[in-house]
Parts: C-alpha cells; sequence; structure tokens
C-alpha cells in the first residue's frame, strides 16, 4: 500500500467526523430557518444539548477522569444558573449581555474539546479509541451551537420585516374601512363587501391572512406573530380600543434573540 491511500485512510475517520458535523449543521440550520419548523428544532436542539451536557460529566467524572473537562462542566452549570436567574430589565449593554448569554454554551464546548483532547493523550488505549466518539461529539455541538443562532438570528430579522410589513397592510386596510363607513355609516360585513381584494389581506412569507372580525360600530383587524417561540401571539387593530390592542408591532421589534431560558428562576 502506497504512502498516500495510507495517509488517506489515517485520516479518513477525521473527515467522516466533520461531514457527519456538517450534515447535522445543515438539518439544523434548515429546520431553525423556517417558521413551520423551528418550534420542532427549538425542542431537538435544546434536548440535544441537555443530553451531551450531561454525558459531559460522565466522562470528565468516570471515563476521562483527571482532565479539566469536568472543571469547564461545573462552570457551565453555574453559567447556566446565572444567566436563568438574570433579571431581564437590568443586563448590561447588547455586547456584554451576549457574552453573558453565551457563557454556558462555551463552557460545555470547552469541556467536550478538553475530554476529546486528553482521551487522545491517555495511555488507556480503550480511552484513546473512545476519543473519537468525543471528538464527534464535540465537532457536532460546535457547529449546531453556531448554525442553529445564526439560523435563529435570520429568521428574527425575517419575522421583524414581517411585523413591518403586516402593519403597513392592516393600517392601509383601516384606513379603506372607514372610508367604507363614511359613505355607508356603518363598517361593512366582510372585506369583500368594502371591495377590498382578498390579495390585499396576503401576509408575506407565511401565506396566511389578516382577519376581520366586524361588530355593531367597531371592527378588528388581527393577525398571528410568526415567531411565537411556544406561544400563540396575535396583534390586533381594534377601533374599539382606538388603535392597536395590546402591542403594536413596531413595538415587538426584537433586535437579538434572548436566551431562552433567561429569567427564568425569577419568573418561577
Amino acid at each position: 500500500m502506497g504512502e498516500n491511500a495510507k495517509y488517506f485512510l489515517r485520516h479518513l475517520p477525521a473527515c467522516g467526523v466533520f461531514a457527519l458535523a456538517a450534515a447535522v449543521a445543515a438539518a439544523l440550520f434548515a429546520a431553525a430557518s423556517d417558521y413551520t419548523t423551528y418550534s420542532v428544532a427549538v425542542k431537538v436542539y435544546s434536548v440535544g444539548w441537555f443530553a451531551t451536557c450531561v454525558l459531559s460529566f460522565y466522562c470528565g467524572l468516570l471515563v476521562v477522569p483527571r482532565s479539566l473537562g469536568i472543571i469547564f462542566s461545573f462552570a457551565g452549570i453555574v453559567a447556566f444558573a446565572i444567566v436563568c436567574a438574570m433579571d431581564v430589565h437590568t443586563l448590561p449593554n447588547p455586547l456584554t449581555s451576549k457574552a453573558i448569554q453565551a457563557l454556558p454554551a462555551l463552557f460545555f464546548i470547552a469541556a467536550w474539546a478538553a475530554v476529546a483532547s486528553s482521551s487522545c493523550r491517555s495511555e488507556n488505549k480503550k480511552i484513546r479509541l473512545s476519543a473519537w466518539l468525543w471528538l464527534t461529539i464535540f465537532v457536532v455541538l460546535l457547529s449546531c451551537w453556531a448554525t442553529f443562532h445564526t439560523a435563529q438570528g435570520r429568521l428574527l430579522k425575517q419575522r421583524n420585516a414581517y411585523l413591518a410589513k403586516a402593519r403597513k397592510i392592516t393600517l392601509a386596510l383601516a384606513a379603506d374601512l372607514d372610508t367604507y363607513k363614511e359613505a355607508n355609516k356603518t363598517y361593512p360585513p366582510t372585506l369583500e363587501d368594502a371591495g377590498i381584494d382578498p390579495e390585499r389581506t396576503l401576509l408575506p412569507l407565511t401565506g396566511k391572512r389578516i382577519k376581520y372580525y366586524p361588530h355593531e360600530t367597531d371592527y378588528a383587524l388581527t393577525f398571528a406573530d410568526p415567531m411565537p417561540c411556544g406561544q400563540t401571539a396575535l396583534f390586533s387593530y381594534d377601533t374599539a380600543q382606538d388603535g392597536w390592542f395590546g402591542t403594536d408591532p413596531n413595538n415587538a421589534q426584537i433586535d437579538a434573540p434572548c436566551h431562552m431560558f433567561l429569567g427564568f428562576l425569577r419568573q418561577r
């Protein structure tokens, strides 16, 4: 067997590790970039993180003892507890906030890097062989963390643009309804009765429509938040409330996604 063939076979497992990480990250990116699959992606991502965090303690204590992995794992738990207990309203500037929220993930990623590195240098042959598994977990975890947050940020920008567009369409419909009332002394039973083309109620990207609810002397136009993160959120322009009832879509714009457990302990 030639030297080139030996070199290829020697590095083939590493190629497999990175190929697997790339495939998992690509699947996660596709799921987290779509409104319809975002909530499922969050659940799978959260379960995967929980499993790998628990496994990092097992590896640091039993499989690859005396490595820095266990120290980083404990640091990750402490950082996670701090994030869960943080008061959202007292966060420092945005850059510091993002750094604090990223600490739990960075510590656990560092834990897996330490476990993989220590197992490679172990004198125990079984531990050395297990290094490929720990390296795979480390690379997959790192790539998924970066991929998920990239996809989440991208989807959040789409959501903000969606809310701005939906708000503009809603106010245009409201103007037409007011014009109809001036001429007919009442609001129409349907938008079509006011001469409004149904296509004008169509919202971008989601394919959903703004819904019209007429009352005796008032009406409401509503549309849903496409990225409610586990809860149904509706925006409503209600003439009985003299405008936006609840939250104005302009005030629902989010610059950057927050850690999903931020302030969790304070809310309990």
